[in-house]
């Protein structure tokens, strides 16, 4: 089920000063969805940008999670996805905001601890999965994994039903918040991060946290609904100038830049209704692809810096941001369904079989002319004497034990005088012509079969494709067949 197409909510959180920056009012929320910026081109004047919501540095994440992030997350109980995102230059504060610290938890514990207190409260039996991945230098690896364990990185694949999936990516049950924290504050420990002139801390790469919830709501009906959580950390674009990275970091900026550079690309051509969306541009943007204008819910958390040193870079995003609120998505309710055949689908199913099956046989029909071919030819170098006796062998012994059979002369095969003519081989290994016949035999008796079920299916495929024209387009199930 497809619900009316909604837009990307963007929220936009300023981080504190830290004690090494010079406070000032160059950024400044004015209402809970205004923010007022100085032009960096023109200071004596300021710009304004709408948002969802705004946040000073002073709000805590509890307020953010409970506003704008806690009915995401209630939404997955519903059957959908969503998709949170956090987005801004390094040393922002966007791992602050989606990890947290022991003393204050972001978003990602606040979330699991939400999903458990709601699993235990309801009678439903939820199914829950989590899996943990990030994309380094453009290649996904498993953070539930050791770092030596993930080789070359994990290929993205595509699924019969055009879903994006990791392939090989573990997926961990868990059946309580404490276990799920223990494992994520390992996997965590498996991130690349690194020291910058600018953060101290930075990671160098996107992280990906995905949660499965799936459940039956009606066990006599035995529908299956499944509800889908992102939670993502990307990795803040970088000015390598200010970074004063090295050539290792420069390497990882690059990638990161050019991902987030993609992104940027995506949005813009998703608002001007362009007909190639470059989703395969980049590995994020190709995970991101429900949720930028597929059928995931989603949010974007803008983290900004405050102060005059940062007023570029903080115009930038702010623009970006802005231009991702445009971006609409049309989120879906998601159930479980097998895939069922329909009466035609299992005829054609059924006649490719049987192609293969004529194509197997007169295969092993032509090995097997080869292989008795081979055995004749080899028994025609063994020594004449173990088959055959001539009319020396008649004037051995008459009565002893272990005497030969006396033959006639009349009755020995004749051997021929000219040492390179064969012998015709032994009993019970049919000629190279025989196995010819037999195999020209199987093939005419499987196509004269072929043409009868040929026939007969098509018979059949028509009478069934009239019902299901006149039942307006319901399928049929084989035993209804059988009964017309």
């Amino acid at each position: 089920m497809t619900t009316a197409g909604n837009k990307i909510k963007v929220v936009c959180r300023i981080r504190p000063f830290l004690k090494t920056e010079k406070p000032d009012t160059a950024v400044s929320v004015e209402s809970s969805t205004v923010l007022r910026v100085t032009n960096p081109r023109d200071t004596t004047k300021d710009v304004k940008f709408n948002f969802d919501s705004c946040y000073g540095p002073k709000v805590g994440q509890d307020v953010i999670y409970k506003t704008d992030v806690r009915p995401l997350v209630e939404s997955i109980f519903s059957g959908m996805s969503a998709t949170v995102f956090c987005y801004g230059v390094t040393g922002a504060g966007k791992t602050h905001t989606i990890q947290g610290t022991e003393t204050d938890p972001g978003i990602i514990p606040r979330a699991l601890e939400h999903i458990f207190m709601h699993k235990q409260r309801d009678a439903i039996d939820y199914d829950v999965r989590v899996s943990y991945y990030e994309i380094y230098k453009e290649a996904v690896f498993d953070l539930f994994k050791p770092r030596d364990a993930a080789g070359s990185g994990l290929p993205i694949r595509e699924d019969a039903s055009h879903k994006v999936f990791v392939a090989g990516l573990s997926e961990k049950r868990v059946t309580s918040y404490e276990q799920f924290d223990s494992m994520y504050q390992r996997a965590c420990g498996n991130r690349r991060t690194a020291s910058t002139k600018l953060n101290n801390h930075s990671s160098r790469s996107h992280a990906i946290l995905t949660v499965h919830v799936q459940w039956k709501d009606d066990l006599a009906s035995g529908r299956t609904w499944c509800g889908r959580l992102h939670l993502i950390d990307l990795a803040g674009s970088e000015d390598n100038r200010r970074t004063e990275n090295g050539r290792d970091r420069m390497a990882e900026s690059s990638a990161i830049n050019r991902s987030l550079f993609v992104l940027g690309q995506v949005v813009e051509a998703l608002n001007t209704g362009a007909s190639r969306i470059p989703y395969r541009d980049s590995k994020m943007t190709r995970i991101l692809q429900d949720s930028l204008g597929g059928d995931s819910q989603g949010m974007m958390i803008v983290n900004i810096s405050p102060g005059e040193a940062f007023l570029q870079d903080t115009h930038n995003t702010l623009n970006f941001a802005t231009k991702s609120r445009e971006v609409v998505n049309k989120p879906v309710v998601h159930e479980v369904v097998e895939q069922r055949w329909s009466v035609v689908d299992r005829l054609q199913h059924h006649r490719g079989v049987g192609r293969a099956m004529r194509t197997a046989v007169v295969a092993a029909g032509g090995v097997a002319k080869r292989r008795w071919s081979e055995e004749a030819a080899s028994s025609d170098t063994e020594d004449p004497s173990v088959h055959q006796n001539g009319p020396s062998s008649a004037g051995s012994s008459s009565n002893g034990v272990g005497s030969k059979r006396r033959v006639s002369p009349a009755m020995a095969p004749a051997r021929s005088s000219d040492p390179g003519t064969r012998r015709p081989p032994l009993a019970g290994h049919p000629q190279p012509q025989q196995a010819d016949f037999v195999q020209k035999v199987v093939s005419a008796k499987f196509h004269e079969i072929s043409q009868k079920s040929e026939s007969a299916s098509n018979q059949i495929m028509e009478r069934v494709m009239r019902i299901e024209k006149q039942l307006s387009g319901a399928q049929l199930d084989s035993t209804a067949v059988i009964d017309l």
